[in-house]
């Protein structure tokens, strides 16, 4: 049973850990048109990774574990599609 709840708290703190995202982009992130811009990419970010996710049987056998790291994948896209730049 502990094991079950150890594995639970992992899950729920990755999912936690995917949301408040942040890409390491060359920007003002304090700024308000970036805040602006980075919330948008974070909701779209999400529903996306969760439709991709959903759609790929292996990825949805790991969905906890997928899911995080697809929205990352999926918030960043959004914020080179805004024109935003990666860090280097």
């Amino acid at each position: 049973m502990s094991a079950r709840i150890g594995l639970g708290t992992l899950a729920f703190g990755l999912v936690l850990a995917g949301c408040a995202y942040d890409p390491p982009m060359r920007a003002d992130h304090g700024s308000a048109q970036y805040q602006k811009d980075l919330g948008a990419c974070q909701e779209s970010g999400a529903k996306e990774a969760h439709r991709r996710v959903m759609a790929s049987g292996i990825l949805w056998l790991t969905y906890p574990i997928s899911l995080p790291i697809e929205r990352r994948i999926q918030t960043r896209k959004c914020m080179e599609g805004k024109g935003y730049k990666l860090e280097d």
